[in-house]
C-alpha cells in the first residue's frame, strides 16, 4: 500500500476542467496523498504538474481544449517549460496528432502517432472494452513498485499506435495487445484509469508525485 503524506513534497498540481472528464475521482486520487489538485479550465492556472483526463470522443476533445484556450496552453507548459504531464484514457489520446474516431481533428501532436479502433486488432473483440484487464509493464518510472504484470481498470474503444514503439511503457495483454501507457520525457499517458484502479493506481499517482 502507498504511504500517503510521507515524504510527498508539497506541489501545485492542475486537473484539467475541459468538460470531459472524472474530475472528482482523479482528485480524489491526489488527495488521498494529502494535496489539494486544482480542479480548472483557467488557461492561466499555475501548477507544478498537470493531469489531463478525459472520457468522450476525441473531436469533442479538442474542441472543447480549443473552446476554453487550453489547447495551446497545455503545448507551452507541456512541451515548452517541460512541466510533467499524465494523460488518462481520453487525456493520453490527446496527445496524438490524430483519430480513427474524429477525422478531420488533429490532436496535441506531443507524441508522433494515431489512434485506432480496437476493432483493427481484432474484428471480434468486444467494444468497448471495459473492466479489469491484466497488463504487462516495462521498465518506467511510473510503475515503480509494481509487479511486471498488474490489473488496471479500463473502458474504451480506442487504443494509440505511436510511430516511435520506444514511447510504449505498457502492454494491455488479455487476450490481445496493444500500448496501455506511454512516456516521453516529462510526458505520460496511461489507457486505463488509475483512479478506478485501487491500490495499483494509487501507486502509479503516488510515483507520479515522486518525479
Amino acid at each position: 500500500m502507498p504511504e500517503k503524506a510521507l515524504m510527498i513534497k508539497k506541489q501545485k498540481i492542475w486537473i484539467v476542467d475541459y468538460g470531459l472528464g472524472n474530475l472528482q475521482s482523479v482528485y480524489g486520487a491526489f488527495a488521498y496523498f494529502g494535496l489539494d489538485p486544482i480542479i480548472s479550465s483557467d488557461p492561466n492556472t499555475k501548477a507544478d504538474k498537470i493531469v489531463l483526463p478525459g472520457v468522450g470522443s476525441f473531436g469533442k476533445g479538442v474542441q472543447n481544449l480549443k473552446e476554453r484556450n487550453l489547447f495551446d496552453i497545455l503545448i507551452e507548459e507541456i512541451q515548452n517549460k517541460q512541466k510533467f504531464f499524465l494523460g488518462i484514457c481520453l487525456g493520453m489520446q490527446l496527445l496524438f496528432d490524430s483519430s480513427e474516431e474524429s477525422p478531420g481533428y488533429s490532436g496535441l501532436s506531443l507524441i508522433e502517432g494515431k489512434v485506432r479502433h480496437l476493432s483493427n486488432l481484432d474484428k471480434s473483440i468486444r467494444v468497448p472494452n471495459i473492466g479489469w484487464g491484466e497488463t504487462e509493464l516495462r521498465d518506467c518510472e511510473i510503475f515503480r513498485g509494481l509487479k511486471q504484470k498488474e490489473y488496471f481498470y479500463y473502458i474504451h474503444s480506442y487504443y494509440v499506435e505511436p510511430y516511435d514503439p520506444s514511447f510504449v511503457s505498457s502492454d494491455f495483454c488479455s487476450g490481445i495487445r496493444y500500448p496501455a501507457a506511454i512516456s516521453k520525457g516529462n510526458i505520460y499517458g496511461v489507457q486505463f484509469h488509475p483512479e478506478k484502479s485501487g491500490m495499483n493506481g494509487l501507486v502509479i499517482i503516488r510515483n507520479f508525485l515522486d518525479l
